[in-house]
């Protein structure tokens, strides 16, 4: 009888958990920074003042 090959293969598996790495540190730093971001389509702030030294 032959052996039997995994369901998984390594490959494969490897590759889901670099895409799963991937989202979990993206959804990270949303949640860490992409919250205080102002949006892309937001008009521009005027500068701040710079106090003169």
């Amino acid at each position: 009888m032959a052996d039997e090959t995994p369901d998984l293969p390594t490959s494969r598996l490897a590759r889901w958990i670099a895409i799963a790495v991937v989202i979990v540190f993206a959804v990270a730093l949303y949640f860490r920074d992409g919250r205080r971001v102002p949006p892309l389509t937001s008009p521009v702030a005027p500068a701040a003042a710079q106090p003169a030294s």
